[in-house]
């Protein structure tokens, strides 16, 4: 496990929305076991729509109790329906997905551009580089299915092309439609990832990392939405002294703190609440008017709620210590357009981070998209950013996408702490495929 540190948030800005590392949130196996598209799950993957968020509310299976009648692809029975009339005497009968529940997800990028880097005296410390298919592709191998009435389960395999192959997977039991504990990693977690219909929430919150999540959602229309969990993380060795300065500009705090290895399951604790108020339900997927059905962007409005506690050496910014960080957030679809905004502050850093991003779908298989994010940096040193896209999604599993970000270069952003360089402006196209 790792250290979850603020300034993993600032480096998100970097990284293309479409190219995620944990949350490979659009799994081709569920297609296959349905038979239906993409689409009807996402807004261009991994983006989850309004049926998307349904669907994984009702523990990966379709909601409305409909799950046999869509299943396409029969599962595997584990023993007859007459042994939970003999259990405990024999097992309890189960099922396992039918076929492969397996699927690969390839990406890269096809053209890489990055600007110059200089220090705080205005020296130049690294070129501008210019390069054509820079760096390997990578290679992940999704995963996802159910088994048995009531367990689900989704997963990756990643960074197979650098060697340095991870696993991430999370399990979700349903008590009921609605009622979902989970454990597992952050990636697949319901508080956060790349695959939220609001993606700027990922990054004004700090990550978990591994644990239990309870996740409880209602509504034939709109709905309430209520996350829960904890999870461990690994701190500094112990005995490490810690030495806290300068929250912001206008104010300087001087502690010391000692940072003893914890790795507890309760080291990160959190907790969120969201209300839609209208548009297709929570839990349903259905009713309310779809603006646009082809990406299943439904006219709604939702806001939210959020908190994350951290024992004191969980949660990092440079040589400061955060242990509470809340904030809130209201995401929306009209028509064509999507969009959202998100906000965050620290309460030990007083830190401010808010970021905030608008699309508009000229077609459903053509999504521009700008985003503006601004974190806060201990010493008062903003980090704001800007980032334009233009994504083609060619086929359903298929997106080609143009990305340029440009950071503020007249104060030193988030790397002063450390090296003292600018953030270097960036413009890339990159490419995705999944079957």
């Amino acid at each position: 496990m790792r250290k979850s540190t603020f300034a993993s948030i600032a480096s998100l800005c970097m990284v293309p929305a479409l190219f995620w590392s944990q949350d490979s949130s659009a799994v081709p196996a569920f297609a296959r076991k349905y038979q239906t598209s993409c689409y009807t799950c996402h807004s261009g993957f991994p983006n989850r729509n309004a049926f998307g968020e349904a669907f994984k509310n009702n523990g990966y299976r379709w909601p409305g109790g409909e799950e046999e009648d869509h299943a396409k692809q029969e599962q595997t029975k584990m023993g007859a329906e007459g042994w939970k009339q003999t259990f405990p005497n024999s097992p309890w009968p189960s099922d396992i997905p039918g076929f492969a529940p397996f699927a690969l997800y390839l990406s890269g990028n096809m053209f890489n551009y990055s600007d110059k880097q200089t220090d705080k005296t205005g020296a130049l410390k690294t070129p501008q580089t210019l390069n054509w298919g820079v760096g390997t592709t990578d290679a992940r191998i999704l995963f996802g299915g159910t088994v048995s009435e009531t367990i689900g389960f989704v997963g990756a395999i990643e960074n197979i092309a650098t060697g340095a192959t991870t696993t991430n997977l999370r399990a979700v039991w349903s008590f009921s439609p609605g009622v979902n504990l989970s454990y597992g990693s952050n990636g697949f977690s319901a508080f956060r990832g790349l695959g939220s219909p609001i993606s700027v929430f990922t990054n004004v919150f700090p990550a978990q990392g591994v644990g239990p999540e309870f996740n409880y959602a209602v509504g034939k229309e709109g709905g309430l939405n209520i996350i829960a969990g904890v999870s461990d993380l690994t701190d500094a060795p112990n005995g490490t002294t810690l030495s806290v300065s300068g929250a912001e500009s206008s104010e300087s705090i001087k502690t010391t703190k000692n940072l003893s290895p914890s790795n507890k399951l309760d080291d990160i604790r959190y907790l969120r609440v969201k209300y839609k108020f209208f548009g297709a339900g929570l839990l349903s997927g259905a009713g309310g008017t779809y603006g646009n059905e082809y990406v299943g962007l439904d006219n709604s409005i939702a806001i939210g709620a959020s908190l994350v506690s951290a024992r004191d050496n969980m949660l990092t910014y440079g040589n400061g210590v955060e242990t509470l960080v809340y904030g809130a957030d209201i995401a929306g679809n009209y028509g064509n357009f999507t969009g959202g905004f998100a906000y965050s502050k620290d309460r030990d850093l007083k830190l401010n981070n808010y970021a905030v991003d608008a699309g508009y779908y000229i077609y459903p298989w053509l999504l521009p998209r700008v985003t503006y994010k601004y974190l806060g940096v201990v010493g008062g040193l903003d980090n704001p950013s800007i980032a334009a896209s233009l994504t083609a999604y060619l086929r359903a599993n298929v997106f080609l996408k143009a990305s340029y970000t440009a950071f503020t270069h007249n104060i030193a952003p988030a790397t002063a702490s450390t090296t003292g360089l600018n953030n270097a402006n960036t413009f890339a196209v990159s490419a995705g495929l999944a079957f």
